[in-house]
């Protein structure tokens, strides 16, 4: 009973983790209350998040803000690009969805194509923010290339979110309980799972051009 509850055991380890988690859920939660901060919230969330797949994060709050105010001017760039894009996306699809002819039809079709390529531009473009430097250009090009490059891995991130997402519309009480998941645990768990694919995909698909973040390098 004793080595169960050792700090070192593996059910302290996990339950350590679990708060850990459930700090920066809040954090993010919070940071994210004004919309146009979503996107260094989003950065410092998956700055924190891949470090602590690699067992390096001590300090979960200090380097949640640390990258927070370092990559806030690009992220919040980007994060204005992907609003823009969303809504130029949303307006094409809901003013040609269900008409009748060529043009609508194409339209439709490339609308599909955009929106699938939004998604997946929107899965790396954070991640690869907060853990490289490079320019507001170079990170949107970057981010794509790696969700082209390892697309199972792209897909296998989606489809967990989109499980996660498709849970909570469930019924009205899986909304009423997955609501409250989310606003403590859900974020932070889901950037956690998809920092190991995440890792993956840095290690083998990361351009030449691409140096480490500065602030990856203060903190190690």
């Amino acid at each position: 009973m004793r080595n169960f509850l050792d700090m070192d055991s593996p059910l302290m380890l996990f339950l350590g983790r679990i708060a850990d988690l459930m700090i920066l859920n809040i954090v993010f939660v919070i940071s994210c209350i004004p919309i146009l901060t979503i996107g260094p919230a989003l950065t410092a969330l998956h700055y924190v998040t891949l470090k602590m797949s690699d067992n390096r994060e001590s300090h979960i709050i200090r380097s949640y803000f640390r990258s927070f105010r370092q990559n806030f001017r690009q992220a919040l760039v980007i994060w204005l690009i992907m609003l823009l894009f969303a809504w130029v996306l949303w307006f094409d699809i809901s003013n040609v969805w269900g008409s009748a002819g060529t043009i609508p039809m194409l339209v439709q079709f490339f609308s599909i194509v955009a929106l699938i390529g939004y998604i997946m531009e929107l899965l790396y473009v954070f991640p690869v923010l907060a853990q490289f430097n490079n320019t507001v250009v170079g990170t949107l090009r970057s981010a794509f290339g790696l969700a082209l490059s390892s697309f199972a891995r792209t897909f296998s991130m989606f489809m967990l979110i989109f499980a996660c997402a498709a849970l909570t519309f469930y019924t009205v009480n899986t909304f009423k309980y997955c609501s409250f998941l989310w606003l403590t645990l859900g974020f932070s768990s889901i950037a956690y799972a998809n920092s190991f694919l995440l890792k993956k995909t840095f290690a083998r698909y990361i351009p030449q051009t691409d140096e480490p973040d500065s602030s990856e390098q203060s903190d190690t």
